[in-house]
């Protein structure tokens, strides 16, 4: 698959439109899960950043610094919310 069909299919994507029946507070926590999302991918590329220049070493964490660099807002967020539901069933 070339890299723009990859960016193109719409296979795995969570689809970020709302319904009118939502309620507030699933909003609130749609958005702090793309807020999450937004800054830990953020978070990712400044290490890598670090990293290339020497200010750090990542070591045996660059794989997977670099695969979270790489990911998806939208996958991101769907697993912070799996995490955030698994957390409030177990309260």
């Amino acid at each position: 698959m070339k890299s723009n069909e990859q960016h193109a299919a719409p296979v795995g994507r969570a689809n970020p439109a709302r319904s009118p029946d939502d309620s507030p507070h699933e909003l609130t926590q749609w958005l702090g899960d793309w807020y999450f999302a937004w800054c830990w991918r953020r978070k990712m590329r400044r290490l890598l950043l670090l990293d290339r220049t020497g200010r750090i070493r990542l070591g045996s964490a660059h794989g997977r610094v670099s695969a979270g660099a790489q990911m998806s807002l939208a996958m991101i967020a769907a697993r912070q919310a799996e995490w955030r539901r698994k957390g409030d069933a177990a309260s």
